[in-house]
């Protein structure tokens, strides 16, 4: 699941519902008190609504002390992410198509410029436009003018239903032998009656020469049965195309064994939608080996403000719960935070601010890797302090080893039944008596060994000390017969105990060596991060936004 879907108060919202106590006990039940501790907030360049220009907004975008956050969430949750699991199939990243802004989409993202700009200076009644409205006109006019305009004029091939329809009519071709199965997803234009989305793609489709029994609408399942005989259909390959919303289509939906290509139409809200869309193809029990998302872009429109909420959005949810727990502060670094923004970039169509946005992002790759840098060169140096005391310590181990493996072969007394009864049952005693002792204690002798019995806190696991000039640890169990028999194979085994104490040795000697090498090397990202920085704030006051 994604219980972090959308922005930073669902972790405070889902802790607040299982973790108030927790909360309590720090301190931090009311939202202020959480968000100060944990977020902090960034100002940044970001596209404006309308999409014509841009500015500089403040959000909760940079995080804090993630390592008791994620601690914290742990206790409530399990991590799970999809790239590391390696049985699901490859993805060689995402395709993404661009479609050219057409005179009218320019024109009416002009006027949608000019009534944001007359709500922000008031007098706007908000039932008669409000930036809501605007943000739904600007969507739909990026899927399709015909969608915000019913009178526009399109070119039919400038579009992205066609683009779409070309790529999904080509891939429905080519693995027509195999019965391989696609899903496009579209949240804005559903089925109704006049111009929408799902009948324009279907028209399409068949125009190039996709069989009509081979395409379906989710919304056409209204019951639960009639999905599951949808979902049985394309899982067997007799439904080829299919075409529906995230809500409908984009949780708990088990479809993926032919499933090769995934189109996003359009741009979900949620960070999470996209999850979830995307998890219909990437997903055990898919067949095929390699499988491809397509993106659909147009170029200037409000597609830029959308990938941009992802973006922003994605922040918080990558540096919780795809972040490491080494990592105590967080921001858009992560991969697909950047891919969001990369995407942005593409749809704003101005090489200025597409320059703008690779330089940030460079900067913070360089960033990041300089405090990893940092970090790893501290560990490493407090890990080479301790290394000449343990490798002594295991140096000694392998001389009493030595020194124990010829006292054992002059060891060449037998013991009787009685005898071997009579060490299990001193065993098992003393076993008992130290149980929540205060020190250790000396059992008895075997085969020239002393057994001293340290402070044991389990009978499923107890432990008995030999020694002579090392001492080994020795699981023995309740068993009087047992125990001596797990003595016997501990003795009987004694080469390869040896064997692996020198092999730890020579491992700490190999790890001095690999330290030392890597401390060497003094790599520093400094040069590059000024350099970004400069270039920077060059793009910015080219921009007008320094």
């Amino acid at each position: 699941g994604t219980p972090i879907t959308n922005s930073v108060t669902d972790a405070y919202v889902m802790q607040v519902y299982l973790q108030k106590g927790a909360l309590e006990l720090l301190d931090l039940q009311s939202f202020d008190g959480w968000i100060s501790m944990f977020a902090e907030k960034v100002t940044d360049f970001e596209i404006d609504v309308e999409t014509s220009g841009y500015r500089l907004a403040t959000r909760f975008s940079k995080f804090h002390n993630l390592p008791e956050l994620t601690a914290m969430f742990s206790s409530i949750s399990d991590f799970h992410s999809m790239r590391s699991a390696d049985d699901i199939p490859k993805l060689n990243g995402r395709t993404d198509t661009m479609v050219k802004r057409s005179e009218e989409l320019t024109a009416y993202i002009k006027d949608i410029a000019n009534r944001a700009e007359r709500i922000r200076r008031g007098g706007v009644d908000r039932n008669v436009d409000n930036m809501l409205k605007i943000t739904t006109d600007g969507r739909k006019a990026a899927l399709d003018m015909r969608i915000a305009k019913p009178e526009a004029d399109c070119n039919e091939t400038e579009t992205k239903a066609w683009n779409c329809a070309k790529n999904a009519a080509e891939i429905y071709k080519k693995y027509a032998d195999k019965k391989l199965t696609q899903v496009i997803f579209c949240d804005i234009s559903t089925p109704k009656q006049g111009f929408n989305i799902y009948d324009e793609l279907k028209r399409l489709l068949l125009k190039m020469g996709v069989n009509e029994n081979d395409i379906a609408y989710i919304h056409d399942a209204e019951t639960e049965k009639s999905r599951e005989q949808m979902f049985k259909k394309v899982r067997n390959g007799d439904i080829r195309i299919l075409i529906g919303s995230t809500a409908k289509l984009g949780l708990g939906v088990n479809i993926q064994d032919r499933l090769v290509a995934l189109h996003h139409i359009d741009v979900p809200w949620r960070p999470a939608d996209m999850t979830q869309r995307e998890g219909r193809i990437l997903r055990q029990g898919n067949t095929n080996p390699e499988v491809f998302i397509y993106r659909y872009i147009t170029e200037g429109s409000f597609d830029a403000y959308s990938w941009q909420l992802l973006e922003v959005k994605q922040n918080f949810i990558d540096a919780l719960l795809a972040g490491s727990l080494a990592q105590r502060d967080g921001d858009d670094i992560e991969d697909t935070v950047l891919d969001y923004a990369e995407v942005k970039a593409l749809a704003i169509g101005n090489p200025l601010i597409k320059e703008r946005v690779e330089t940030a992002n460079e900067l913070r790759r360089y960033i990041t890797l300089q405090g990893m840098e940092r970090e790893n060169r501290k560990k490493l140096s407090v890990e080479l302090s301790e290394l000449p005391a343990r490798i002594k310590n295991a140096e000694e181990a392998v001389e009493k080893f030595a020194a124990d493996r010829e006292y054992l072969l002059s060891q060449t007394a037998e013991y009787t039944t009685q005898e071997r009864h009579e060490t299990g049952s001193l065993l098992v005693e003393a076993g008992m008596n130290s149980l929540g002792a205060e020190r250790e204690m000396y059992v008895t002798q075997y085969r020239g060994f002393d057994l001293v019995m340290p402070i044991n806190y389990s009978m499923e696991t107890l432990r008995v000390n030999v020694r002579h000039e090392g001492s080994y640890s020795v699981v023995i169990g309740t068993s009087v017969i047992g125990s001596v028999v797990r003595l016997d194979n501990f003795f009987k085994n004694f080469d390869e105990i040896g064997k692996k104490m020198y092999e730890s040795r020579d491992e700490l000697k190999k790890r001095r060596k690999f330290i030392k090498a890597e401390l060497s090397k003094n790599i520093d990202h400094s040069a590059k991060i000024t350099e970004m920085e400069l270039k920077l704030k060059e793009i910015d006051d080219r921009l007008g936004v320094g």
